[in-house]
């Protein structure tokens, strides 16, 4: 009387749930990485940004009055 117990487990399933796991963690961490590389710089991007878009607006609206 007693519980039989298996002396061959089903190793390969519980393998392929790892591997499963691990690749999901790195995409995680990839896309967690590239999220904090984007919000250091978020502010200084959007400051030039929003430079920029004055200057290739501002100067040619400047040139059009002054021509006019």
């Amino acid at each position: 009387m007693g519980v039989e117990i298996s002396n061959k487990p089903n190793v390969s399933s519980i393998e392929s749930y790892v591997e499963d796991l691990e690749y999901k963690v790195g995409l995680i961490t990839r896309n967690r990485g590239l999220e904090s590389g984007v919000e250091s710089a978020g502010t200084k991007g959007l400051i030039i940004g929003a430079v920029s878009a004055l200057v290739l607006v501002g100067i040619p609206l400047a040139i059009y009055l002054l021509m006019r």
